[in-house]
């Protein structure tokens, strides 16, 4: 019986290793701009681009996004924030082509 315990919390523990993209992974490249490098940079510490360019957010729930990013350590500054939003919003707001969209995401929640 603990046997089975300590299996079934290794593999419970080991999904979000498995998950996660690497950040050496080639994905697709960000859209030129201003801001491209420093989203690069922040960005993908941890994940590569593709994460960034198949979502397709609102300015909030791109403001949202960079919260939930700070609070597991990736550093933008305050003084860009407005300049990251604006860059994300526009590449990838909810009507910038196909991938995961605003309304899926919402729809998927419910």
């Amino acid at each position: 019986m603990l046997q089975r315990f300590v299996v079934s919390v290794f593999l419970f523990a080991s999904v979000p290793l498995v998950s996660a993209q690497a950040p050496s992974a080639p994905g697709k490249p960000l859209p030129p701009g201003p801001m491209q490098a420093k989203v690069k940079a922040a960005c993908t510490q941890c994940h590569n681009a593709t994460r960034i360019t198949e979502q397709h957010l609102t300015r909030k729930q791109w403001s949202d996004q960079l919260d939930k990013m700070e609070g597991l350590g990736a550093v933008v500054p305050e003084s860009d924030r407005n300049e990251f939003l604006a860059y994300l919003t526009k590449n990838f707001g909810p009507g910038k082509g196909g991938g995961k969209t605003a309304v899926k995401k919402a729809s998927a929640a419910n």
